[in-house]
């Protein structure tokens, strides 16, 4: 077990003003009624009534409270989603921060804050082992598609498990009344949602609420956390039905409190039977806002409009109805009924509308709308928005099944299977909403045909269901005739205004990715670097087809990879003690998996006088140098410039030596040589940061390298002395100045070497400023080249590309990992190794630890951004999929942070928000610079710690480069003789 956590403290512990309030109401039904007695909860001090069994979100908003939190910037926030997809309305619960309140159940006696606490809790106890669980079917999602997967793979005897990370199953659609009240006449749905749970109970299925499936690593490795136990399933089917979330609508202030989806509202209203106010308005497209405008209606709620997108139906769309009614009688009369009860209560329903803008102070008072009619104002208590949905694909990605672009609206990313739901990986099906966009109807007939096949698959009787096919085929001709009937205008991005926010977690707006884009950022990834939109919590679920749009992108590679843990888990949770795990070090000769790898820019310039191969942090730096000498420089980039390990790292600025740098008695070797050339190079990036108009977020307060035993901790004091010979201010501290250093430490450090000079930066800000400095210098970057081919021609070279030769008087191979691939193009050996690395971030948290920390016997990288993230990283390594891009090892993820909560124990009181590989690069823990030796006009840049040494190994490259000055022999390819 850790210790309690030591002065790590949450951010915005105190708030600058009052969140705003509003007026809630709880519905009234007649054949709905309270089941339990009152209870009492407080929020940030105030006494708030609260049924147990309905969720949080539900009992403020019952009391008028539509501002949970308030962010960063300081802008409440309040429910977005409804569905825990957006993490907008986390508070603190009981002193646990991170909490959704549209996922916990209020209870008696609960203590809510909308600030983090001072000192958080732990989210979860530290295991001491995971267990691992073997099933034949593992159904992710217990919505119509998985229920339906579930029950008919259990009744062919099949042994199957549901995960489902509500705390009912039901999905969206099928979700039952909560507990807090019960219904004396269930209408069809609810009739529908029970009797479809009680089918999977009773065929066998295991339901699992409350349970997050956090990564997907293969599909027989996915790690889980039920309730707050981590377990790894090893299913022998998987069966993805994830369901959707509703997609974004970025129109300004869409963040206020009391502006949410549809779904959200329909939640409260149908589920908690609670409004957020008394009076709504209802705006997007599609038939689900008809149905909740009527629900609020029954409840008492004055409707003040529904804005519907698509045209009003005329008699051209007759056939569309006649094919509604055919292929869906009930559902068709559904929606003639919603019109009828509106237009009877008077309520405008305004075809061919579209919100513009939602307006208020602290809290939604009023929607803008673009109508037939010209403009239209519309004042409400709250907002409801639902322009469409995006499928949950995120896992099925994470596992490489194949996926589809679908132009419609925003755009937005389908998986391809067959119509039994099996994806291009075999074993895994993937149904419903969460694959494709089709409506309950689809859901229920693809899930029965998706859990037959799995059975099959096990050599299980399963016959084939000729009525299920029957009807997925009806449900698709209504899905079909029913978007055409409620087709809505092309989305125009172009319209966004630049004030609006577009991604809500890092408060990213339109005009500072507009901005990104014209300095040459080209791809979601790029620009997801350059603003951290997408980096949140939500990782990207609440912006990324927004981003996607703005880039034009028509495809999957145009969107962002997802990553691991796909939401939000307890760090805690995941602690786990392994073995160190040693990277595999091995040469790289293909090419990492690169989407943008021959997607030239335009045809490469025909001749330079320096061609400089690799657009990482190290070859702009060179470039930078060679240019502002006035030479005619070319960086040739195979994919994006600074997309790779510049921006994978965890901006680690290292001065000392590190754990596998040193072995304890030597006081010389490559790491020692290596040593001056920190200092050096953290000073060169300050001079980039100023030039640049900017700090790069650069923090040089010490690295700490702690020693736990008496081994370690002379091996420190013998470290210590050969950082000093080398002219590196290097301290041994004991335990007394450690701890009164650092006392966010655990216990049970005998003390650690402490190093002045070393630091951090943020990667990403300082990648973007080499580009723009090497640009502003005169150096031309070439994106999309890759490099083919290379012979000598006279006294240059004549570099191969796909779009063309360039004809270059030098070249310098700064091609990272790849660079003994580039010069075995001339014949050329160098001892360059790549291997795959992580870093894991988490939720931010008061800074307080403002040092570099290391571990003298472990892989561990810590550090605190200004931000609050913590990064945590130290060599864990992941690993190259087939297609040669990195991914992150589940192993390697818990082992790390075990590490890193052992180091501060705080961390269990954090959820990790987001893990990412890079490739790191090696060559004997010293750089490899200069020329190559019978082969002039041939230069090498390639360096391990790497981001660090960028500048000064650039400079010292740019000075051989000219004929200035030579590298030393200690970092030549001579030494390798």
């Amino acid at each position: 077990m850790l210790p309690a956590p030591v002065m790590l403290h949450a951010m915005d512990a105190t708030l600058p003003d009052p969140l705003p309030r509003g007026k809630g109401v709880r519905l009234c039904h007649p054949d709905i009624a309270r089941a339990v007695a009152p209870a009492c909860l407080s929020f940030d001090g105030e006494m708030v009534e609260a049924l147990p069994g309905e969720t949080l979100a539900a009992a403020l908003a019952a009391a008028g409270i539509l501002a949970f939190r308030r962010t960063e910037k300081g802008t409440p926030r309040g429910l977005w989603c409804g569905m825990g997809a957006c993490f907008d309305c986390i508070v603190t619960v009981d002193g646990k921060p991170g909490q959704r309140a549209c996922l916990v159940k209020a209870r008696d006696g609960m203590v809510v804050e909308s600030a983090p606490p001072a000192a958080p809790a732990p989210l979860a106890p530290v295991p001491e082992a995971i267990a691992e669980r073997e099933c034949d079917v593992l159904v992710v999602g217990a919505g119509p598609a998985g229920l339906a997967a579930a029950e008919a793979a259990a009744r062919a005897g099949a042994r199957v498990v549901v995960l489902d990370e509500r705390g009912e199953p039901g999905g969206q659609y099928l979700k039952p009344l909560a507990a807090s009240h019960r219904h004396a006449a269930p209408d069809r749905q609810f009739r529908q949602g029970e009797a479809l749970r009680q089918a999977a109970f009773e065929a066998g299925a295991e339901i699992l609420t409350g349970a997050t499936l956090w990564g997907a690593f293969a599909p027989e490795e996915l790690g889980a956390l039920i309730g707050d136990t981590a377990v790894t399933f090893r299913p022998r089917r998987l069966v993805l039905a994830a369901g959707a979330h509703e997609g974004p609508v970025p129109i300004p202030d869409w963040t206020l409190p009391g502006v949410m989806t549809t779904g959200a509202l329909q939640t409260l209203a149908r589920a908690n039977r609670v409004s957020p106010g008394e009076r709504v308005v209802i705006a997007g497209n599609g038939p689900l806002n008809l149905q909740l405008a009527c629900e609020l209606l029954d409840g008492g709620v004055q409707v003040a409009a529904v804005a519907e997108a698509a045209p009003r139906p005329g008699l051209a769309q007759w056939r569309q109805a006649a094919a509604l009614l055919r292929a869906a009688p009930d559902l068709a009369w559904d929606g003639f009924f919603y019109l009828r009860k509106l237009r009877a209560a008077g309520v405008p329903v305004l075809w061919g509308s579209q919100p513009l803008e939602a307006e208020g102070e602290g809290r939604f008072r009023a929607l803008r709308l673009s109508t037939p009619a010209g403009e239209q104002r519309i004042e409400a208590d709250a907002c409801a928005l639902n322009c469409g949905f995006q499928p949950e694909t995120g896992l099925a990605r994470a596992l490489g099944a194949e996926h589809r672009f679908l132009d419609q609206g925003l755009g937005r990313l389908e998986t391809v299977a067959d119509e039994a739901g099996r994806t291009s990986l075999g074993t895994v099906f993937a149904v419903g909403d969460g694959a494709a966009i089709g409506g309950a109807r689809v859901a229920l007939a693809r899930g029965r045909l998706a859990g037959l096949a799995a059975a099959r698959d096990l050599g299980l009787a399963a016959p084939e269901d000729p009525a299920a096919r029957g009807a997925l085929r009806r449900a698709l001709d209504f899905q079909a005739a029913l978007w055409t009937l409620f087709a809505a205008p092309p989305f125009d991005i172009a319209a966004i205004p630049d004030h609006t926010v577009i991604c809500r977690c890092e408060e990213v707006t339109a005009g500072a990715l507009r901005a990104a884009q014209a300095e040459g950022l080209a791809s979601l990834g790029a620009l997801k670097k350059a603003t951290r939109a997408g980096m949140g919590r939500c990782q990207g679920r609440m912006c990324g087809a927004t981003v996607a749009r703005l880039c034009g992108a028509t495809e999957e590679a145009g969107f962002a990879h997802p990553r691991a843990p796909v939401k939000p888990v307890p760090a805690a949770a995941l602690m786990l003690e392994l073995p160190e795990a040693a990277a595999d070090w091995s040469p790289i000769s293909a090419p990492a998996f690169n989407t943008w790898a021959g997607r030239a820019d335009a045809a490469p310039p025909a001749e330079c006088e320096v061609l400089v191969i690799g657009g990482g942090a190290l070859g702009l730096a060179t470039a930078m140098y060679l240019a502002r000498e006035g030479a005619d420089v070319l960086v040739a980039e195979r994919g994006e410039a600074g997309m790779a390990a510049s921006t994978a790292n965890a901006g680690s600025l290292h001065v000392q030596l590190l754990t596998y740098d040193f072995d304890g008695e030597s006081d010389r070797g490559p790491a020692i040589d290596r040593l001056p050339l920190g200092p050096r190079s953290i000073a060169l990036w300050r001079e980039v940061a100023a030039e640049a108009g900017e700090s790069l977020g650069i923090r040089t307060e010490g690295g700490l390298m702690l020693a736990e035993t008496e081994r370690q901790f002379a091996w420190a004091r013998a470290k210590v002395a050969v950082e000093r010979a080398k002219g590196v201010e290097s301290h041994l501290l004991g335990a007394n100045e450690l701890y009164s250093l650092a006392p966010y430490l655990g216990p049970g450090f005998l003390g650690a070497c402490f190093a002045p000079g070393e630091g951090q930066i943020d990667p990403l800000r300082g990648t973007h400023a080499l580009r723009r400095l090497a640009l502003r210098a005169g150096a031309r970057l070439q994106q999309g080249v890759e490099v083919q081919a290379i012979a000598r021609e006279g006294t240059g070279f004549v570099v191969q590309t796909a779009g063309g030769p360039i004809r270059a008087g030098k070249v310098v191979n700064c091609a990272g990992a790849f660079a003994g691939r580039v010069a075995r193009m001339l014949g050329v050996e160098i001892p360059v190794q790549g291997a795959v690395q992580q870093v894991i971030a988490t939720e931010a948290a008061g800074p307080s630890m403002r040092h570099l920390v290391a571990h003298a016997g472990r892989h561990l990288s810590l550090k605190q951004g200004d931000g609050g993230h913590l990064l945590v990283g130290g060599g864990w390594p992941g690993r190259l999929d087939d297609r040669g891009s990195p991914r992150n090892l589940r192993r390697s993820i818990e082992g790390n942070l075990w590490v890193a909560g052992r180091v501060v124990p705080a961390l269990a009181g954090l959820h990790a928000i987001r893990a990412w590989t890079g490739l790191a690069v090696e060559v004997d823990r010293a750089p490899l610079l200069g020329g190559t030796p019978g082969l002039p006009g041939l230069f090498h840049a390639v360096t391990s710690n790497g981001y660090t040494l960028a500048p000064i190994a650039g400079r010292m490259t740019a000075d051989a480069v000219l004929g200035r000055a030579a590298v030393p022999r200690e970092f030549g390819l001579e030494r390798f003789g």
